[in-house]
């Protein structure tokens, strides 16, 4: 063997050493996957083995909670519902993403008096909580007579999602190289042709991660969708809260419910889990 090749030995790790290093990460996965476990377990449970003492982690499953939380549920169709919040998120994150996009792009490309300024502005409207702006938003909504549409739950999550959009975005756009938007200028590319052709496609990844985060906030908001909705626009978050309020809690019908406003989420984030790994790691190393 020659002198300068290195030999790199690795030591072996044994049984135990695998069960110590597996063990705190499965304990972990368990702890956060137990409360599903709950909601799906219990969703399949009649209101007799619902109520059993010791708990049943044996049974028989039915599927009629579900099949009354997609058509009917507690007299209602929480169907409507779900229509309800896949319209208002899908909306809202879209919009949110074209507009924070924008303004991400130019906060991280040009340089102008007052830009940090205007960043520091824009970031600042996420320091004070939500329940601070709800008469103020309650107000304007009535006046413009909006409440009870799904215009105004789009208008409020919007606003609210543009501040976070543009902060996330402005750092991916910053790991652009600024010489492949300087050969695209040489091309005869206008700037707004480089953002959409050129930076968008760059930072995909990216937009699908800050675009899954804008729209779980979009579909699990409770506060604004209670206030500034009764029956026509209401989410499932609302929805939900019906069943909570009563004296004895409807509880096979509640976590059915429940599963069908988790699911939707929980599919995206699956079948997007690629570009979310990539989109939190983008720009880490080069």
């Amino acid at each position: 063997m020659p002198e300068n090749d290195a030999v790199i030995i690795r030591p072996r790790r044994g049984p135990l050493g695998s069960v110590a290093l597996l063990a705190p990460a499965a304990a972990f996965v368990g702890f956060c996957l137990f409360p599903l476990y709950i909601v799906l377990t219990t969703s399949l449970k009649n209101g007799a083995q619902i109520a059993a003492w010791p708990p049943l982690w044996v049974f028989e499953p039915t599927f009629k909670n579900i099949q009354d939380a997609i058509f009917v549920s507690g007299g209602r169709s929480s169907l409507t519902f779900a229509i309800n919040s896949v319209v208002i998120t899908a909306a809202s994150t879209i919009v949110a993403l074209v507009l924070g996009g924008m303004a991400a792009y130019g906060l991280a490309r040009f340089r102008f008096r007052g830009s940090r300024d205007v960043a520091f502005f824009i970031l600042s409207t996420r320091f004070a909580p939500a329940v601070a702006f709800v008469i103020p938003v309650y107000v304007i909504v009535q006046k413009a007579g909006l409440l009870d549409t799904w215009l105004a739950l789009i208008i409020v999550y919007t606003a609210a999602n543009i501040p976070f959009v543009t902060w996330l975005l402005r750092g991916f756009f910053a790991e652009i190289p600024r010489e492949i938007e300087e050969a695209a200028l040489v091309d005869g590319y206008s700037h707004f042709q480089i953002f959409w052709r050129v930076a968008v496609p760059l930072i995909r990844p990216g937009i699908i991660t800050t675009a899954i985060l804008t729209a779980v906030f979009s579909w699990n908001e409770f506060l604004y969708a209670m206030i500034l909705t009764q029956n026509q626009a209401a989410t499932l978050p609302v929805y939900l809260s019906q069943f909570s309020g009563s004296t004895y809690p409807v509880w096979d019908q509640y976590m059915a419910v429940g599963l069908v406003a988790i699911v939707p989420i929980l599919i995206v984030t699956f079948w997007l889990q690629k570009h979310l790994v990539r989109g939190m790691t983008f720009g880490a190393v080069r």
